[in-house]
């Protein structure tokens, strides 16, 4: 049987500010140039999961039950809200690269134990602004 993949969008909007504790001020600066004052996106999330078809059901996943939980453990805890003070982003830069890693290990555990397997985790800052996450 084929492996079938499944891809649901979210969204999220939200502050951060790109400053790195390792770095000095000029080299923040540097780095990070305006993204360095605190500013905010609207955030976009596509997660994909992957697995085939029960032939009882005709779906591998509940799209409902993909939904509650990236929801839940990502969007509901990050929505309005300045991301270098949220609990799943502590202790890093919140830089689209390591949000997207952070998502990614949030919520691969909890899908495979709902029968799903985490393909990608893609997240964009702006329209034009992707990182991309696979397996």
């Amino acid at each position: 049987m084929p492996t079938l993949f499944l891809t649901r969008r979210f969204a999220f909007s939200a502050a951060h500010r790109l400053h790195s504790p390792v770095l000095s001020a000029g080299e923040n600066t540097s780095a990070y140039g305006m993204c360095e004052n605190v500013h905010g996106h609207n955030y976009h999330l596509i997660v994909t999961v992957r697995g085939a078809a029960d032939v009882r059901t005709g779906f591998f996943c509940n799209v409902l039950d993909l939904a509650g939980l990236v929801q839940r453990l990502v969007c509901d805890p990050s929505e309005h809200r300045f991301l270098n003070d949220v609990a799943l982003f502590a202790g890093m830069v919140p830089t689209m690269e390591n949000l997207a890693t952070r998502v990614w290990q949030a919520i691969e555990a909890p899908l495979r134990a709902q029968g799903m397997v985490l393909s990608e985790v893609r997240l964009g800052e702006t329209e034009d602004h992707w990182v991309t996450i696979r397996e």
